[in-house]
């Protein structure tokens, strides 16, 4: 009588699962250099057969129907069955994977939104910021040459004009900006309306 492979007469040795679990552990462990095997997960929809286009026996169980009919009837009507399975399987999946991808855009929408009101947010204080800078820098320039000269007033009518109109056109500028991010992420009640 010839002789089982040896690694299944060392297998058949194992009094339990977990014997035979570090029995194979340990010869994995021996050759460590030796990749070990990994089985793959089989797919889980696989499509049936095509259906027969012409079907012979069509008495099915029906009365006068001979003994070998019957089966062949349960074999057609399971391959039915099994078609229409996958049918309705190939049809839920596509359903959850629409749902999924609805749900992913309806995220991403609300993130946009998010990150577009902080980032106008974030420009407006910027805006504010800068002009807060200049007014300070502003008072700074006046402290200091309403006290280095009082002679020169007429000069310092004609620099104090310039600031208030470049003031004037950096506002406009940073409510414009402001006023577009606004329309951008849609935060404008009017465009909204």
């Amino acid at each position: 009588m010839p002789r089982d492979d040896p690694i299944t007469e060392e297998e058949r040795k194992a009094s339990s699962a977990t014997d035979l679990i570090r029995m194979r552990i340990e010869r994995l462990q021996q050759n460590i250099d030796k990749p070990a095997p990994i089985p793959m997960k089989k797919e889980t929809l696989r499509a049936p057969k095509a259906p027969l286009e012409f079907v012979r026996n069509v008495v099915g169980s029906s009365a006068a129907a001979g003994s070998a009919e019957f089966h062949i009837y349960r074999n057609n009507r399971r391959k039915e069955q099994n078609r229409l399975d996958y049918i309705e399987a190939v049809a839920k999946k596509e359903e959850l994977d629409d749902a999924y991808r609805q749900k992913v855009t309806t995220l991403q929408k609300t993130e946009e939104l998010k990150t577009s009101k902080k980032r106008a947010k974030r420009l407006r204080q910027k805006a504010a910021a800068k002009k807060r800078k200049m007014e300070k820098k502003e008072k700074k320039s006046e402290d200091s040459d309403s006290s280095d000269s009082d002679s020169g007033s007429d000069s310092e009518s004609d620099d104090e004009k310039k600031a208030e109109d470049e003031d004037a056109t950096d506002t406009a500028e940073s409510n414009e900006e402001a006023s577009e991010e606004k329309k951008a992420s849609g935060d404008d009640p009017i465009i909204n309306a």
